[in-house]
Formats: structure tokens, C-alpha cells, sequence
């Protein structure tokens, strides 16, 4: 047993086993991956099978009716002068509109008589959901400003032949609200709308679904939708059949078992020019042959973009759904896995790129009915268009949006491949989307090509890990690329917790040996200093500072390498209680350029006995990996005798002066220096040479007091 991720065993992070690098196994990165359906898709694009649903009469909607049907929606001095009238009547309303309209457009009638409906009638949802319809008479509907789709049509049909405008209501059947609810066809007439006549040539007007729709809370929402105004036949008959075929106004009619069949299209569908590939012309999509989900193809312009989402009982799933877009061919390839059997609902959403609103609209339904799970089921994690347009891949964990941690396991794991000029960052938030501080840690493996993110709840529950990404380039943020859920449970306590760091620290080889898996140095109570104990390469060399209120604090730490341990220890010596940055540079030991920062901790002062200050250090203190054994305090007492004690490797002479005498030469035998000192009044420096008749230069410095 250990820590999983769906139903795989994820490896390696129990407790203080944090060193990723060494648990990366290669068999996890040349794992394939599932979604390699190029042969299938390839073979969907080339279907040359056209659905081919023309309208009966190929001039009705000419570029003249287009122009003056756009016209009248837009016209806002129709809308605010309709949305001022209270007519008393039906008699009335009928009046206003026959003087409205004198001189107007046919078209522009239409519309009058459309957006008064729309913005006055509501639906009946009581009457709709108890079946005990009311009057739905034109009268009746005027009187209660209610009705079901009957009472819409009758109205519409009324008003127009007040002003003699040719009009007749249809019945039929619709894929409207509960549509789904039906088993097979439904067996009567559930719907009702109109067809008019314009210059002699027919258009369906459907007034219900213009006003507004159905929400899951069984309340109507009031919402014009002006492509109910005059819609074209051919797009109506997915989601409209008449009764009488007469009425489809189609160039070849469309039977009941055809229109069950046929997949569920909303407006936006058709106004954002989206084509349906796969499945061709069918709502239902079934699973892949021998694959563990479905996968739906759509063809977009250029402007459009796309989302979707699989329900089950209207309940959306996580994980449910992966979304890609395939620039070149300018298709979306929309991958959905069932989490159980059922009848589970694909809804694809869409929006152009410069809407102003953030809110993509429902363009289609399908429906994906799943009577035996996969013998491998899977999940998709989180994605944004980022994952795809800077070509990211998830190497680990595959195929599953949950990572579970349980059995002691501290943190989560996840690899990411990418390009060379991409950069990735991370963020750990619980269920509250409150941030976790510390809580990840992501880094670029140079030796296996890979990223390695990093991420450590501090408790139990859910929580989100998410990977940023942007160009090296991109002066600009970070934006969204993937996320998965963790499951924590049996988190260890103390819970790991990750340093601040930089690029450099990883680029250089650095491992912190001390404090593991914490982003805070130790501090005991009775100390004057902590550490931290760091390895690098042999060509690297490190310093570091000690920082309160964002101010170094001088003298308050010594970077040095411990010869015996094969280790940097950086010291820190506050000065003060409270809480305080450690904060390690670095370079190559022969690069000419400055040290930069490489990772940050954090240390709480909660009692300081005595304080303390390091000796001062010079180059090549560091560069040559000298260090002080004592004394380690950078202050000495006049006239006291103390040992000197040092690792200072390779010198041919090593010297002591004290004040400004020096004394004479003893002590040091390669690497060690070892001897006792008097110490003066003012100052004790040690001075040191590589080559015979090079200069003495001073690397070490006690002041006295």
C-alpha cells in the first residue's frame, strides 16, 4: 500500500523521503500516452458525407431580408417605445400596434408585434408543471400576461390578423425543457409556435422561446433571444418538428425517427458557424473502440473558442473532460470519460474572442449513454488554453485528475513536459481557495528533461494544485495551464513545507541536507545561531545574509564548507526575537559575475540569551571552501587567550596579526590551521597565500572589545 492516484500506486513520498530527483523512474516518463488518436480523427475528418438539410424555398432569406430583419431588432426606438405602452385591452394593444406599425416594413411589424410579446408575456410555469393550463386564448394570455407555448402562438397569431398579416399556429414537438425526461419519442404534440408570410415567401416565429427559458430551478427566466425572430428552417428543425410536414418549410422533410437522432442545437451554434464532425449528424456519442472515453469533433472559425463539460443527473464531474484545439486544422478535439454508468449529458459551450462578456453560451448537447464502466476507466485534470498553445504534457501522474494522499504520504508529485523556452510556477490552494504559503515547490530536472512539481497540504482535506506556465520571454504574468485535485488523508505532522526558491538553485545541483522538508530553519531556545547545511557541485560556492524588517543584519552570518561533511554550512546569528529571513546566494565558483539568490527560509526567534556576531570574511574565504571552527563569535575579549582553530585548503602560508604585529609563523599544516593567540586591542586577521610570492591576503576578521 501507499500514496495513490486513482487506482495507480504513486511513489515515494512518505516523510522525509523528499528528493524527487531520485525517485523519477524512467518508466514512468516513457509511459504511453493515451490520446493517441491521430489515425482515428484523420479518419473522421475525411468523411465527405455533408448533412444535407436545405430550406424549401432557397430565396426567403435573401441578402434584402437578412439586412431589414437585423435593422428592426436593432432598433432601439421601437424597443423604448413598446416598453412604454399599458394598454388596457387586447382591443387596445391591437389599436397601438395597427397605428404603430402604419408605414412600416412587414418585417418591422413582425418585430413589433415579437418584442411586445417577449417583453410582456411571461411563461406559465405553474400551468407547465401541473398541467392544469389556463386560458390560453390571445384574450386569456393578455388578461393573465401568462401562458404556455399555445397561448404564445394564439397571441402572435391575434395581433397579426389585427393588421392583416398573414400568420398560422403550428403544433409540433420540441426539444425544450425535460426533453431528456422523455423515454423514446414522445407520443403527442408538446409544443407550439407560428409561421408567417412576408412577401410570399414563409418563415417559422417561435415568441415562447424568444422571451426566455426554463432554469434548473423550474422558474422562468425572462431573456430575449432575437434568433427565435425569423429563424431558418433548416437550423429550427433540430430542435422544432411540426406536426404537419408542410410546416418544416424543408426541401426534404424530416421523419420522427430522424429527429430523435439528431443532435441537440442551440442558437449559438449556428450564429458563432460551429460544424458538428463527430458524431456525424447523431445526438448520442459513444466511447472509442477499446478507449475509456468519447470524443467529440468540432470545427471552429478562427475567432471562436470553446469549452464543455459531462453531467450525470445534472450534476457536473470533475475530470470529466479534456478540450483541445488543434490550430492547423482549426478543430476542436473534446475528450470525455465517464466516472460511472448512466445516461451522462455533453453540453459544448462557446463565445467569440472579442465578446465583451466572459460567458460562453450553450451551443450543443449530446448525449453519451454508458451501461458498462471501462474495464480502465480514467480522468482528465484541469486545463486552459495555455496547456495546449505553449505544447505542455502531463508525464505523470496519466490519465486521472485526482492524486489521493493517505498512509503517511506528504506531498504530490506531478512531471510536466514542456519546450525549452517555457516556464512554469505553482500554487497550492484548499477548498476554500485559500492559498497555501510554502506548500509547493516547482523546479526544472535538467538531467531527465522534465519539470518537477512539487506540492505538500498542510492538513487533511481536498485541495487544488495548479501549474502556471508563460514563455522565458513573455515579460508578462503567469496564466493558468493545468490543475489537479489532492485528496489528503493521514497527513504526517509536522507537515513538509517547501523553501522559497529560484531557478539558479536548481540549475546549480544545489540539495538542502538540513532542515529537511521545512521552510523554516530550527531554533532552539538557548542558541545564539542556527544553520543550514546545503550541497552543491565542487565548482560551486555559496554566501548568504540574515535579514529582520527586510534589512541584512551585518555580521550576522558566515557562509562556510564543512571539509568533513563534504557540505555548505550557512550560519545565521540574529540579533533580536521575531521573525527573520535566511536568505543563500550563489555562483560558479569561476564565474566573474555577482552571486545571485537561490532559496529563502524563514526563522522564528522566540528567546535570545545571548547574541552573538560572526567574524568578518574575505575572498577567497569562500571560493577556496575555508572554514572557522573557532571561534565562531566575530568579537574577542581584550587579552584573552584563545584557540584558532581553521580549515583553510592549499595555502603555502597561512599568518596571524594582531593589532599590527605580526606573529610568528606556526600552526598550519595543509588544511589546518591549529594554534593559540593573545589577543590584542583592537583587531585579529588572518591572512593567507596560494603562490610562493603572491601577496598575503586577509580573509578573516575579529574585532576586540
Amino acid at each position: 500500500m501507499g500514496c495513490t492516484q486513482s487506482a495507480a500506486v504513486y511513489p515515494g513520498n512518505r516523510q522525509g523521503d523528499d528528493d524527487d530527483d531520485n525517485i523519477i523512474d524512467d518508466s514512468i516518463l516513457t509511459q504511453s500516452n493515451t490520446f493517441s488518436n491521430d489515425d482515428i480523427i484523420a479518419k473522421l475528418l475525411d468523411i465527405k458525407n455533408p448533412i444535407n438539410i436545405q430550406v424549401a424555398d432557397s430565396q426567403a432569406f435573401n441578402q434584402s431580408l437578412i439586412q431589414q430583419r437585423q435593422q428592426a431588432i436593432d432598433n432601439a426606438s421601437y424597443r423604448s417605445t413598446i416598453e412604454t405602452w399599458t394598454p388596457n385591452s387586447l382591443q387596445q394593444l391591437s389599436d397601438m400596434i395597427k397605428s404603430f406599425c402604419n408605414g412600416k416594413s412587414i418585417i418591422d411589424q413582425h418585430w413589433i408585434i415579437f418584442y411586445w410579446i417577449t417583453f410582456n408575456i411571461e411563461y406559465d410555469t405553474v400551468s407547465y408543471f401541473t398541467k392544469d393550463y389556463k386560458d390560453q386564448s390571445a384574450e386569456g394570455v393578455f388578461q393573465n400576461k401568462k401562458g404556455v407555448c399555445a397561448g404564445y402562438a394564439n397571441i402572435y397569431k391575434h395581433l397579426c390578423d389585427q393588421i392583416q398579416l398573414p400568420c398560422e399556429a403550428v403544433v409540433g414537438y420540441s426539444k425544450g425543457y425535460g426533453f431528456e425526461d422523455h423515454e423514446g419519442a414522445p407520443t403527442g404534440t408538446d409544443h407550439a409556435w407560428n409561421v408567417v408570410e412576408i412577401y410570399h415567401h414563409q418563415y417559422l416565429m417561435e415568441s415562447t422561446w424568444g422571451a426566455g427559458h426554463l432554469n434548473d430551478k423550474k422558474a422562468f427566466e425572462r431573456k430575449l433571444d432575437s434568433y427565435y425572430f425569423l429563424p431558418r428552417p433548416n437550423e429550427m428543425i433540430y430542435h422544432h418538428l411540426p406536426e404537419d410536414k408542410k410546416w418544416q418549410l424543408l426541401e426534404t422533410s424530416i421523419d420522427m425517427d430522424e429527429f430523435m437522432q439528431m443532435p441537440k442545437l442551440r442558437p449559438p451554434y449556428f450564429n458563432l458557424n460551429l460544424e458538428l464532425i463527430n458524431p456525424y449528424n447523431r445526438g448520442h456519442v459513444d466511447l472509442l473502440p477499446d478507449r475509456p472515453y468519447a470524443l467529440v469533433l468540432v470545427r471552429v472559425p478562427s475567432d471562436v473558442q470553446l469549452i464543455a463539460d459531462l453531467k450525470l443527473n445534472g450534476v457536473k464531474l470533475e475530470g470529466a473532460q479534456r478540450i483541445m484545439f488543434d490550430s492547423k486544422k482549426q478543430i476542436y478535439c473534446c475528450y470525455f470519460a465517464p466516472a460511472t454508468t448512466g445516461e451522462n449529458k455533453i453540453t459544448v459551450y462557446g463565445k467569440r474572442n472579442n465578446s465583451s462578456s466572459d460567458l460562453y453560451d450553450s451551443a450543443l448537447e449530446l448525449v453519451m449513454n454508458i451501461n458498462q464502466m471501462p474495464t480502465n476507466p480514467i480522468s482528465f485534470p484541469r486545463t486552459w488554453d495555455t496547456f495546449f498553445d505553449l505544447n505542455l504534457e502531463v508525464a505523470w501522474p496519466k490519465n486521472t485528475n485526482s492524486i489521493k494522499l493517505n498512509n503517511a504520504c506528504s506531498h504530490a508529485r506531478i512531471l510536466i513536459r514542456t519546450p525549452t523556452d517555457v516556464e512554469l510556477f505553482g500554487r497550492l490552494k484548499d477548498a476554500n481557495q485559500q492559498e497555501i504559503i510554502n506548500g509547493n515547490r516547482i523546479y526544472w530536472n535538467k538531467e531527465k528533461d522534465i519539470w518537477v512539481c512539487s506540492f505538500a497540504p498542510d492538513r487533511n482535506g481536498i485541495f487544488e494544485a495548479a501549474i502556471l506556465a508563460k514563455k522565458k520571454s513573455d515579460s508578462g504574468n503567469f496564466t493558468s495551464a493545468v490543475s489537479f485535485t489532492i485528496e489528503a488523508k493521514q497527513i504526517p505532522i509536522p507537515n513538509i513545507s517547501y523553501p522559497n526558491t529560484w531557478s539558479s538553485f536548481y540549475d546549480l545541483g544545489l540539495k538542502i541536507q538540513a532542515p529537511k522538508n521545512s521552510t523554516n530553519a530550527i531554533w532552539n531556545d538557548d542558541a545564539s545561531y542556527t544553520e543550514l547545511l546545503i550541497q552543491t557541485p565542487d565548482d560551486v560556492q555559496l554566501s548568504c545574509d540574515i535579514k529582520y524588517n527586510s534589512a541584512a543584519i551585518k555580521h550576522g552570518s558566515l557562509a562556510q564548507f564543512n571539509n568533513d561533511k563534504k557540505l555548505w554550512q550557512l550560519l545565521f546569528a540574529p540579533e533580536c526575537t521575531g521573525l527573520h529571513e535566511l536568505v543563500v546566494y550563489g555562483k560558479r565558483i569561476s564565474d566573474t559575475a555577482s552571486a545571485t539568490a537561490l532559496v529563502k527560509f524563514g526563522l522564528n526567534v522566540t528567546n535570545l540569551q545571548r547574541p552573538m556576531k560572526f567574524p568578518a570574511v574575505f575572498s577567497p574565504f569562500q571560493s577556496k571552501k575555508c572554514q572557522i571552527n573557532t571561534p565562531l563569535d566575530g568579537i574577542l575579549k581584550n587579552g584573552s587567550v584563545i584557540p584558532i582553530s581553521c580549515v583553510i585548503p592549499d595555502a603555502v602560508g597561512v599568518d596571524i596579526k594582531v593589532d599590527s604585529e605580526w606573529l610568528p609563523t606556526e600552526g598550519y599544516t595543509n588544511p589546518n590551521l591549529e594554534r593559540q593567540i593573545t589577543v590584542g586591542a583592537k583587531e585579529v586577521l588572518i591572512f593567507v597565500k596560494y603562490d610562493q610570492g603572491a601577496n598575503y591576503l586577509n580573509i578573516i576578521k575579529y574585532t576586540v572589545e
